[in-house]
C-alpha cells in the first residue's frame, strides 16, 4: 500500500514537471520573438529621435557586406622610384612614408573639366608613381583639394596611409602628397560586416552626429586598424561624412564595420597635415628642370607631349598597374 503511493506521488510530481518545463519552454520563445520585436522599435525609436534633433539622413542601404582583415608590411615602395618622377621637386620622409612633390611649372586645369583632366594625369607617363593604382574620391576632394584614395583588388583604401591629394590654387595644380599601401595579405577568411543604416545609427547614439546635421555620404573602405611590429592591419570602415546644416563644416567619422565600435581622433586627410620630419630622414631633389619663360603649363599640353614622345625608357621606369 505504500508503495503504491509511493507511485502515485512520483507520477503527480513528473506531470507537473512537465507542465513546468512546457511552460518555461514558450515564455522563452515569446521572449525571443519580444527581443526581436525590441530590436525594431528601438531602431524606429533612434530614427525618430534623429528627426526630432534635425538630423537628416536619407536613404540608408541595410544590406551588409563582407571584408577581411589585412595586412601589410611597412616599406619604402614610393621611394625607389623618385628619379623617375619629373618635372618636380620632391621630398620623401622615411619615417612618415610620405612624398611631397611640387611641380616646377604648375598645371593648369580648365574649371569645367578639371576633374577629367587630372585623373588623365595621373595615369600618364612619369607624372605620378602607381598613378593607375588610384581613383578619385568626390566626398573627401573640396575646391582647394583633390583628393585619390588606393584602390586594391579588395577594396578601396579610405585612410591617411593609401592617398593622393592635389593642391589647387587658381584652377592649376601646384603640389600634392602622396602615400601608398604595398603588399596586402589577407589574415583571416572574410566576414560579415554591418550595414550603412546600422553605421550611422551607431554614431548616433555614441553622441557623433550633432543635431541639425545632414548625413553626406557614406562608404565603405579599409582603414588602418592597429601597428603591430611592422605591420599594418586594415580592417573594413563605414566612412561617414557628417555636414552641418547651413554651414560647410564636415567631419569624417568612421565605424569598424567588422566589431561595430566607433573609431575616434582619426583625420580624413592625415598625408596633407603632417609635417615632422628631419634631415636624417627625408630624402629630397633639386634638379626639376623648368622654363623660365612660362609660369604654367595646360594639363592637355602635359598629356599630350607624353603620350607622344617616342622615348619608352621613362614612361615604362614607374609602374601602372600590380
Amino acid at each position: 500500500m505504500d508503495f503504491r503511493r509511493i507511485e502515485w506521488i512520483f507520477l503527480i510530481v513528473f506531470i507537473g514537471l512537465d507542465i513546468f518545463l512546457g511552460v518555461s519552454y514558450m515564455q522563452n520563445n515569446n521572449n525571443i520573438v519580444f527581443s526581436d520585436d525590441q530590436t525594431a522599435s528601438t531602431s524606429s525609436t533612434i530614427l525618430r529621435d534623429m528627426r526630432d534633433d534635425n538630423i537628416t539622413v536619407g536613404s540608408l542601404s541595410t544590406k551588409q557586406s563582407e571584408g577581411y582583415y589585412l595586412s601589410s608590411q611597412v616599406t619604402d615602395p614610393l621611394r625607389q622610384y623618385l628619379s623617375e618622377l619629373s618635372n618636380q621637386t620632391y621630398s620623401y620622409n622615411r619615417a612618415t612614408h610620405i612624398l611631397r612633390s611640387e611641380f616646377g611649372i604648375p598645371v593648369l586645369l580648365s574649371k569645367k573639366k578639371a576633374v577629367a583632366e587630372l585623373k588623365l594625369y595621373v595615369k600618364t607617363g612619369n607624372n605620378i608613381i602607381f598613378g593607375s593604382h588610384y581613383e578619385y574620391s568626390a566626398g573627401l576632394s573640396s575646391n582647394d583639394n583633390i583628393v585619390f584614395i588606393q584602390k586594391t583588388k579588395h577594396g578601396a583604401i579610405i585612410d591617411s596611409q593609401g592617398e593622393l591629394v592635389f593642391k589647387i590654387s587658381n584652377n592649376a595644380v601646384v603640389s600634392y602628397t602622396q602615400t601608398y599601401v604595398s603588399d596586402l595579405t589577407v589574415l583571416r577568411e572574410k566576414q560579415t560586416t554591418i550595414s550603412a543604416y546600422d553605421a550611422v545609427q551607431l554614431l548616433y547614439i555614441s553622441s557623433e552626429i550633432p543635431e541639425n546635421s545632414k548625413i553626406i555620404w557614406c562608404k565603405l573602405g579599409y582603414s588602418e586598424l592597429i601597428n603591430v611590429r611592422g605591420s599594418v592591419i586594415f580592417v573594413p570602415v563605414w566612412n561617414v561624412m557628417v555636414q552641418h546644416k547651413g554651414t560647410n563644416n564636415e567631419a569624417l567619422k568612421k565605424v569598424n564595420a567588422l566589431n561595430s565600435t566607433v573609431i575616434k581622433n582619426q583625420s580624413s586627410s592625415g598625408s596633407t597635415t603632417s609635417s615632422s620630419s628631419s634631415s636624417s630622414t627625408t630624402e629630397t631633389n633639386s634638379n626639376t628642370s623648368t622654363n623660365d619663360a612660362s609660369t604654367s603649363v595646360d594639363a592637355s599640353s602635359i598629356l599630350s607631349s607624353d603620350t607622344s614622345s617616342s622615348t619608352t625608357t621613362d614612361s615604362a621606369a614607374i609602374p601602372a598597374t600590380n
